[in-house]
């Protein structure tokens, strides 16, 4: 259960660090489980990043590139703290909501959305302000 979201994690982070999103700024990701722990992790990458000599490589910090070029799903994380962090991190506008059926209840994913304290301006604005693709 654990080794995914750190793999998740990880293979997003090779994306972001190869200077892929410098070639194709336009490239839209969706990474579930509230972004696989890199909300959280967004300022120490940053921090870390800045002090190696690889970083001269991007044009921009890896929180930036994952900030436009990255969407979130809730997909099974159901916890407040955590869709918070990625709430705050990100904004509305980058966060999708999804169960992960059938590991996760389809009935406690509809609950905590009602109960997450967000406005209900930011709980259905996301499917509104997506881009067009992701729509089809």
């Amino acid at each position: 259960m654990c080794g995914y979201t750190a793999e998740g994690c990880l293979h997003a982070l090779r994306l972001i660090l190869s200077g892929l999103f410098d070639e194709y700024p336009n490239l839209k990701i969706i990474l579930g489980h509230l972004g696989e722990t890199i909300p959280y992790l967004m300022w120490r990458i940053d921090n870390m990043w800045r002090t190696l000599p690889e970083a001269k490589r991007l044009k921009r910090l890896p929180s930036e590139y994952f900030r436009d070029n990255f969407y979130v799903s809730t997909s099974g994380m159901f916890w407040t703290p955590a869709f918070l962090c990625a709430y705050l991190a990100l904004g509305a506008e980058r966060m999708l909501f999804a169960v992960d059926y059938p590991m996760e209840s389809n009935r406690v994913a509809a609950q905590f959305m009602d109960s997450v304290p967000i406005s209900t301006a930011d709980k259905e604005g996301s499917v509104r302000q997506m881009p067009s693709a992701f729509l089809r």
